[in-house]
């Protein structure tokens, strides 16, 4: 199955038309289906498009394989050849894999096509790399993308001539990919060491600000509009971006409320399907922000018809991270494009999922200020809930 450009420049996705015009490299998507799940297959399309729009590809066109089981060149045989007169033709300069590969597949394609080879883990890598500004979240990048490269280093020598390789640094009867592999744990290393100095920080930071203090933490799929919603709570006018993982660190804030009682409120990185290991241990020292809250607001795009499956995602990373029995609110947002469209079957969908559920939840839109009042007293009650339970415990 192919889709060429003059196919693609149609596809509709969450923000509209994608612009495939104005990127900087020619890319080839490869997708292996499989069980040749037709339900999904929609919506792995448009979330990688989603992330080579965000890091800045031109995708020239998308191959996709139905498998019964993986394949140890990801996709078959007969596929691969075809992908290769198709990369031919439309002088490709990359080509995109929407599953992470093994440090084998990596290296057998890149053989095969004799060009660069991005799977998806990578693709999310380049775009945390370009999204990190502060210096906790260029380290935790950085130490995400050492360990990704390093059981890929066979063939990636050119890479590491900015860890200072070469002539001198070479351990006794080392051969290069020895010396590589040592260069890149010392850094690994290094960056743990900063890391924990930098979480020490953070943690006495933190005592001092949770202290006699309500904290709550903003999750939830990346784009679901967390940002908005904390900048409209805090009062905080920065610039709310609308794109993919536009929140890296850790942002803090205070809320005021009708009671006495402080309340901190944080926002955190976006999650997303299939969010590179690497990834979430790199930034546990920033996700450990929310073990030390007492309410969840789980931020859901409501507009986006794949917003149980991102519902899931978001829930299965929690549980990873042992938090699946912390208080949560599910804070339904945007639901002004509901309106716009007058989408009444997702409406429904959306009606007949909340009935499931067993937290409490509500429905807003940050960016047109729509039930805001309502989601204060929702967060009032709870915050009421947990001050009496505070009294309660202390007169026991």
């Amino acid at each position: 199955m192919i889709w060429l450009k003059k196919v693609l420049i149609g596809f509709q996705s969450g923000k509209g038309k994608f612009n495939l015009m104005q990127k900087i490299e020619k890319a080839l998507l490869l997708i292996a289906n499989l069980n040749q799940d037709k339900k999904n297959l929609d919506y792995r399309i448009e979330e990688i498009l989603n992330l080579c729009d965000t890091g800045k590809v031109d995708v020239e066109g998308i191959i996709v394989q139905n498998l019964k089981k993986p394949q140890r060149s990801y996709i078959g045989s007969g596929k691969l050849q075809e992908s290769k007169r198709e990369a031919k033709a439309l002088k490709i300069d990359v080509i995109i894999v929407d599953d992470e590969l093994s440090p084998n597949q990596q290296k057998y394609l890149e053989d095969f096509f004799k060009i660069k080879i991005v799977d998806r883990t990578a693709l999310i890598l380049d775009i945390f790399a370009s999204r990190a500004k502060s210096k906790e979240g260029r380290l935790q990048v950085g130490l995400a993308q050492m360990q990704f490269l390093l059981p890929r280093l066979a063939g990636q020598w050119s890479h590491l001539e900015r860890l200072g390789g070469g002539i001198g640094t070479r351990g006794p009867g080392e051969t290069q990919i020895e010396t590589d592999r040592r260069l890149v744990r010392n850094s690994i290393k290094k960056i743990k060491k900063d890391l924990e100095k930098v979480k020490t920080s953070r943690n006495t930071q933190r005592n001092r600000r949770i202290k006699n203090s309500f904290n709550i933490s903003l999750v939830g799929y990346t784009n679901a509009g967390k940002s908005t919603l904390f900048e409209l709570l805090t009062k905080k006018n920065t610039l709310s971006s609308n794109m993919l993982f536009s929140t890296l660190d850790t942002r803090i804030g205070k809320v005021h409320f009708g009671n006495s009682k402080k309340c901190t409120i944080s926002d955190t990185v976006g999650f997303v399907d299939k969010l590179p290991t690497v990834l979430v241990d790199a930034f546990k020292a920033t996700l450990e922000e929310l073990k030390y809250s007492d309410l969840l607001l789980h931020i859901v795009d409501c507009s986006n018809p794949n917003f149980i499956r991102q519902i899931e995602v978001v829930n299965e990373l929690l549980d990873d991270l042992d938090l699946e029995k912390k208080e949560m609110l599910y804070v339904f947002n945007k639901i002004d494009k509901l309106n716009e469209n007058g989408n009444d079957t997702l409406v429904q969908k959306i009606n007949q999922f909340k009935e499931l559920l067993t937290d409490s939840c509500v429905s807003i839109s940050s960016k047109e200020t729509i039930n805001i009042e309502l989601l204060y007293q929702i967060i009032q009650k709870h915050i009421d809930t947990s001050y009496n339970r505070v009294i309660e415990y202390t007169f026991k």
